[in-house]
C-alpha cells in the first residue's frame, strides 16, 4: 500500500511503502498551488496549470492539464537507476552520468549522449518504475550550468569527446534527480517489489517479441564489409573476403555488403562498375555456404533514379513548398522517405523485393532511421512526432524482413529482429568503446530488446587503429553475447589473434543451442538474454552496481576482460554454487574471487549447478 504526503512550499509528492521512501516529485512555482488530496489521488491547482495524480488499477497516473501547459518535475528516486536505453557513453547504473536535459529523440551520434534506441522509461533497484506517456525534454543527474553543450553535427568540430556525453559524475556534481519537462505531461509510476519486478511491469506496459529471429543468426558469426574496406568495395573483394574467411576456419553465415554497391543513394541497383555480374558473385557465396545481405538506408541521392521517382509521387519528406527536403546525414544531402505513407513504404519495400529476384539477396542491413534526421519543421504525409519515424521504419522492415538488423529503435519491443549497436570505436573505454559494448547491451536489455548485436569486434578503425590484443578480449566479450559480427579481420593482427579468435567464434557456435533455448523463453516472458548480475541478487549492492560481468540466462556468468594489459581480475558470484567453466573448481556465493588469472587465452566464466 502506498502512502502520500504532500508539502506545499516547495511543492512536493512523497511516495512511502511500508514507510520507506520510494519516489518524491518535486515541483517549482512561484505560488502555493490549490491543493486537494486523499489516499488515492492529488489535485494541485496552480496559476498556469493543473496537476492531478490517480491512483489506477495497478499504477498512479500524473497529468498536466491544458494541454500547452510547459511543466518541469524533479524526481527523486532512491536506489540505483536503470532504463533509458542506448548512450554513448554508456554507464551502468544511470546514477554514474549527467545527461544534460535535451529533448528525448533517438539520435546518430546525439550531442548530450543519447543514441539510436531509446525508451521513456526508468527504474529503480527500489522497484519505481516511471514511464513517460508524452513527448518529454530529459535530464539525469544534472550537471552544473558551467559544464559545455556540444551541437549535433557530422565534423568533429564542436561535438565534443565521446566521454563527455553524457558526463561521469566524478566528484558527486549531479542533483541526484531525474528531471521530466514538457506539454501536457503524462506520466505513469509503478511500485514494485525490487528491480526485476519494476522491469516485469515495463515489459507488460511495452511488449516483447512473441517469435526469434531466424535462429541461424544466432548460431554464427556475420561478416560484413565496412569496417575493413569501408566504401572500398567492389565484386573482387567480396568474393576474396569469403575465401579468406573460410581459408582461415573461421565459423561463418551471413555476409553483409555495406556502403557503396550503388551507384546513387536510393537507387536499388548494384554499380555495374564494381559489381559486374553481382547475381554470380551471390550466386557463388551461395554455393560457399554463405547467405548475403546488403545495407540499406532511407535517403536518396538526388542524383538518382528513385529520387526522382519519389519526388513526382510525394514519397520523401517535404518542404512547406511542397519540394523535397534535402537532409543531411554522413553522406552529404539527400532525400528522405516519407515512412508515414504507405504508398511510399510499399513502393519501397517492392523495390528491394525485385532486387532480391533479380541477384539472389537474402536480406537486408537497414541503417538509420533515427528522429533527428527528421527536420523539426518538415511536412510528412501524416503528421508525428520525430521519435514515430524510427517506430513506423522498424516496424515496417520487421514486417516484410527477418533476415536483417536496424540500429534505432523506438517503442519497437516486439519486434523479432535484431538490433545492432551504435557504431563502436576502436578503443577500450566506456565512452564508445569494447567496455560499452558490454553495459549497451545490458542497458538495451533492460529497455526490453532480447536480441541486441553487438557492433563490429574491433570496433570500425575510423581513427584508431586496433590490435591482437584487443581483438581477442573483444571476440572473447562476443563469444557469449546473442550474436556476433566480425568485419576486421583477425588474421590480420596476427597468428595468436587468429588462433583465440577463432577458438572463441568457435565457443560461441558451442554454446549457440543454450543461447538459443534463452532467446525463446525471451519470447514467452519478455526477459532478457543478457542480464545484469543483479538478476540473481537484486537486493546486493555489488551486484546492483556491476557493470563488468553479466549472465547469459540465469545459469552462466561471464567476466570478461575488458582493459588493455589485464592478466587478473576480481570476479563477483551471486547466490549459489558455480563451476568454474577450465578448472571445474566450485564456488558458493555470494562472494567475490580476488585476482582470477586471466592470460590472454582465457575468458572466465561459470555454470551454476
Amino acid at each position: 500500500m502506498i502512502q502520500l504526503s504532500t508539502t506545499l512550499n516547495p511543492f512536493t509528492i512523497s511516495f512511502k511503502k511500508n514507510n520507506i521512501l520510494m519516489m518524491t516529485i518535486h515541483l517549482a512555482s512561484d505560488s502555493e498551488p490549490n491543493l486537494r488530496t486523499d489516499s488515492s489521488s492529488v489535485t494541485a491547482e496552480f496559476p498556469r496549470f493543473i496537476l492531478n495524480l490517480n491512483l489506477l488499477a495497478d499504477h498512479w497516473a500524473l497529468t498536466i492539464s491544458p494541454a500547452e501547459s510547459l511543466v518541469e518535475i524533479k524526481i527523486e528516486l532512491p536506489g540505483f537507476w536503470y532504463g533509458h536505453g542506448e548512450l554513448i557513453h554508456q554507464q551502468f547504473p544511470l546514477n554514474k552520468l549527467m545527461l544534460q536535459s535535451s529533448p528525448l529523440h533517438t539520435f546518430d551520434n546525439g550531442p548530450t549522449g543519447l543514441s539510436g534506441k531509446l525508451n521513456p522509461a526508468w527504474f529503480s533497484s527500489n522497484g519505481t518504475l516511471i514511464i513517460a506517456d508524452s513527448p518529454v525534454e530529459v535530464c539525469i543527474n544534472q550537471p552544473p550550468e558551467h559544464y559545455p553543450r556540444y551541437k549535433w553535427s557530422f565534423s568533429s568540430e564542436g561535438r565534443g569527446p565521446f566521454s563527455h556525453r553524457p558526463f561521469l559524475d566524478e566528484k558527486n556534481e549531479g542533483d541526484d534527480r531525474i528531471t521530466i519537462k514538457g506539454n501536457a505531461l503524462n506520466l505513469k509510476f509503478f511500485f514494485t517489489e525490487n528491480v526485476i519486478q519494476a522491469y516485469e511491469k515495463q515489459v507488460s506496459y511495452f511488449g516483447h517479441p512473441t517469435e526469434t529471429p531466424p535462429e541461424s543468426l544466432f548460431e554464427k558469426p556475420t561478416w560484413t564489409t565496412w569496417a575493413r574496406y569501408k566504401t572500398e568495395i567492389n565484386q573482387e573483394v567480396i568474393l576474396d573476403f569469403a575465401n579468406e574467411i573460410i581459408e582461415n576456419k573461421f565459423p561463418y553465415h551471413v555476409l553483409e555488403i555495406d556502403d557503396r554497391w550503388q551507384v546513387y543513394y536510393g537507387d536499388l541497383d548494384f554499380d555495374l562498375s564494381r559489381f559486374p555480374n553481382p547475381k554470380q558473385m551471390i550466386d557463388e557465396l551461395h554455393h560457399k555456404g554463405f547467405k548475403v545481405t546488403a545495407w540499406v538506408i532511407p535517403f536518396l541521392d538526388p542524383q538518382s533514379q528513385a529520387f526522382a521517382e519519389g519526388e513526382k509521387n510525394d514519397w520523401l519528406v517535404r518542404m512547406k513548398d511542397g519540394s523535397p527536403y534535402l537532409v543531411e546525414w554522413w553522406q552529404g544531402r539527400s532525400g528522405l522517405l516519407d515512412v508515414t505513407n504507405p504508398s511510399a513504404l510499399e513502393w519501397f519495400f517492392r523495390r528491394l523485393n525485385q532486387l532480391q529476384v533479380k541477384t539472389g539477396l537474402d536480406g537486408f542491413k537497414f541503417d538509420a532511421g533515427e528522429a533527428c534526421f527528421l527536420p523539426a519543421h518538415a511536412v510528412t504525409h501524416q503528421n508525428i512526432h520525430p521519435n514515430e519515424y524510427t517506430k513506423l521504419y522498424v516496424d515496417a522492415v520487421a514486417k516484410h524482413y527477418q533476415l536483417t538488423e536496424v540500429r534505432s529503435g523506438w517503442k519497437n519491443q516486439h519486434a523479432p529482429i535484431f538490433f545492432r549497436q551504435w557504431d563502436k570505436t576502436t578503443s577500450w573505454g566506456l565512452d564508445n568503446g569494447l567496455h560499452s559494448v558490454l553495459t549497451g547491451i545490458l542497458a538495451l536489455g533492460l529497455a526490453g530488446y532480447p536480441f541486441i548485436l553487438p557492433d563490429m569486434i574491433g570496433g570500425n578503425e575510423y581513427e584508431e587503429k586496433a590490435d591482437a590484443e584487443m581483438m581477442i578480449r573483444w571476440t572473447q566479450l562476443n563469444a557469449l553475447l546473442p550474436a556476433m559480427q566480425f568485419s576486421l579481420a583477425p588474421w590480420d593482427y596476427g597468428k595468436e589473434s587468429a588462433e583465440l579468435c577463432r577458438q572463441y567464434a568457435n565457443l560461441h557456435t558451442e554454446y549457440a543451442p543454450k543461447i538459443l533455448e534463452i532467446a525463446k523463453n525471451a519470447t514467452e516472458n519478455g526477459y532478457p538474454i543478457i542480464r545484469p548480475v543483479f538478476w540473481l541478487a537484486a537486493e546486493e549492492e555489488n551486484a546492483l552496481t556491476c557493470d563488468d560481468q553479466f549472465l547469459l540466462g540465469d545459469d552462466i556468468l561471464v567476466a570478461p576482460v575488458l582493459f588493455a594489459g589485464m592478466r587478473y581480475r576480481d570476479i563477483y558470484l551471486p547466490p549459489g554454487n558455480w563451476q568454474d567453466h577450465w578448472t571445474g573448481k566450485i564456488y558458493t556465493g555470494p562472494m567475490i574471487i580476488p585476482s582470477y588469472p586471466t592470460p590472454l587465452d582465457i575468458l572466465p566464466f561459470f555454470e551454476r549447478l
